[in-house]
């Protein structure tokens, strides 16, 4: 083989590494921008602390959030739940009573700090009642454990009485497959801790 043709089949090796290089940096800066602007983590020294607090998986904490309010810690509901995990009024007093807190008010609840820290707390509680499955507990955050326990009665809903077959409230059944989609994803895009 000549000199010339050497040179050539290196010039075209040269560049189709260049092409592949660059494709890999395009490729990458969009996974990080998908992670960024689909998947954000705001709070995560919140998120870790409460996890660590209350024993839950932080990517689990994460996921709630970004389905509850997309980390917007001002979001309030059409019924009324407030803040990063869209807690409802009622239940921030209930569990305000758990840590002893006499003088608590609604607002209370956009304080990321007192949000998060509640969330936890009731993820907990609803892993506890649920024995850490994880659809249960996000159908019971999305629709109250007491309906959750009526389902898991209903042989329509749970042919075992265990687990979920056939979420019969098509929000909730919406919510647990988006909880469970971004669980994963911030799984695959984070170490969060």
């Amino acid at each position: 083989m000549s000199t010339a043709g050497s040179k050539k089949k290196k010039g075209i090796g040269v560049k189709v590494l260049v092409v592949i290089l660059v494709i890999a940096i395009v490729a990458g800066g969009a996974i990080i921008l998908v992670k960024n602007t689909r998947y954000p983590l705001e709070y995560e020294e919140l998120i870790v602390q409460y996890s660590d607090e209350f024993g839950l998986d932080p990517y689990m904490v994460a996921a709630v959030i970004y389905t509850e309010s997309g980390f917007d810690a001002s979001a309030v509901s059409r019924s009324g739940a407030i803040g990063l995990m869209q807690i409802m009024p009622e239940t921030g007093e209930w569990i305000a009573g758990k840590f002893d807190i006499n003088n608590f008010k609604d607002n209370m609840l956009f304080d990321p700090q007192t949000n998060i820290r509640f969330g936890c707390w009731y993820l907990g509680f609803l892993e506890e009642r649920f024995e850490g499955d994880n659809r249960l507990v996000w159908a019971a955050y999305n629709a109250g454990h007491n309906r959750v326990n009526q389902w898991l009665d209903d042989p329509a809903v749970s042919l075992d009485g265990k687990r979920l077959d056939n979420i019969p409230i098509e929000e909730t059944k919406q919510y647990v497959e988006k909880v469970e989609k971004a669980h994963q994803r911030y799984k695959e895009y984070y170490e969060i801790g």
